[in-house]
């Protein structure tokens, strides 16, 4: 694992190791549950917004229920810019114009929702840079250890009557990798691009492929060149997003945002509708004795997406039992094993502060 992996994983277990949380519900479900999105920013010219030219804008916003920090330009005929959240870097600058909304949507960002909702536990994103023969490596190492994760990965067993484990609405619980590939060329991705790249705007610069992980409600928990991204690396961040939610406090744990229009409360209640019709209606049988047929209702047009299936966990069964446990690699052992004693009072901190009501819990 490179030093810079390593580095976040300092920061993820002096969060989540040490103390065992009674909520056993994944890091990846929990955040879907419990963690709206942080508002991006945008600066317009002063009543922009609030005219006929932002009508159209207002009325996105309002229809998808997402909200967005407005703030008035500082300098008269400066470039309107879309800032991330809180003190993060600009990924948009600009005329503001009737295509305002593309800055809060876009064919990919869609695809995510579609996915996060349809429960895949974490999407892996892949940027390619141009170079075939580094893109091909970095693909086929992705794929390969998705592939062999969904095989072997297992959440926590989960307790149904444990009032400090009951999920919120949406989909069923299972473990389900998604791999999605972008070209950083894309006319309509920059913005998206830039967000997912997030503190790491520099990625767009180099001349390799990067990944990033999507989870929750379109939450990126970090971005890595292809260099630093490794199967160890790739294991590691799978699993912490397995695990359970040992801290419940969002802003204390790794990640940033992306900028996605879409009422996710109401998202997720169509989801789970869509859920437990479609497990009904998989027990039914049809005339000759086999399973009825699903559907596919997958839109014709979509980003290059390869799908990693993974069974239902039902709820309270033996996760050793539906699947072999993972096991770390093994250089990665004395590693933990030194940060979960260097870092119990962190966690316990994150856990007081947790139960405290803090944001995002």
């Amino acid at each position: 694992m490179t030093n810079r992996l390593l580095a976040f994983f300092l920061g993820a277990l002096g969060l989540a190791g040490g103390i065992a949380s009674a909520c056993t519900v994944p890091v990846f479900r929990y955040a879907l549950d419990r963690w709206p999105a942080d508002p991006y920013r945008l600066e317009a010219p002063a009543g922009w917004m609030e005219g006929k030219a932002g009508a159209g804008l207002r009325k996105f916003l309002d229809e998808n229920r997402t909200e967005l920090e407005v703030l008035p330009l500082a300098e008269a005929g400066a470039s309107a810019r879309l800032l991330m959240p809180e003190d993060g870097p600009v990924v948009w600058s600009g005329t503001l114009d009737e295509n305002a909304t593309a800055l809060l949507e876009s064919p990919v960002r869609r695809e995510l929702a579609r996915r996060l909702l349809a429960g895949e536990s974490m999407v892996w994103v892949m940027v390619s840079s141009g170079d075939d023969h580094a893109d091909r490596k970095f693909e086929g190492i992705l794929n390969a250890r998705l592939e062999y994760l969904q095989g072997v990965a297992a959440i926590p067993e989960q307790d149904p009557t444990d009032p400090e484990s009951t999920l919120g609405p949406g989909p069923g619980l299972r473990v389900g990798f998604s791999f999605m590939k972008i070209n950083r060329d894309d006319p309509e991705e920059q913005v998206f691009l830039r967000m997912l790249a997030g503190p790491q705007g520099e990625l767009l610069e180099k001349e390799e492929p990067f990944g990033g992980v999507v989870f929750g409600r379109g939450r990126v928990l970090g971005a890595w060149p292809a260099g630093e991204l490794n199967e160890e690396g790739i294991d590691e961040v799978s699993l912490f997003l397995l695990g359970a939610c040992s801290c419940r406090v969002k802003f204390q744990n790794p990640g940033w945002d992306l900028g996605i229009a879409l009422d996710w409360d109401e998202a997720l209640l169509a989801a789970q509708m869509e859920w437990e019709k479609n497990v009904d209606g998989s027990s039914e049988e049809n005339e000759g004795g086999e399973p009825a047929p699903v559907e596919d209702k997958e839109p014709e047009s979509r980003p290059e997406v390869v799908r990693i299936e993974g069974g239902e966990i039902p709820a309270g069964a033996d996760a050793d039992g539906e699947r072999k446990s993972l096991k770390a690699h093994a250089a990665v052992g004395p590693v933990i094993s030194a940060l979960v004693a260097l870092t119990g009072v962190l966690a316990l901190c994150c856990l007081v502060v947790g139960r405290g009501g803090a944001k995002g819990s």
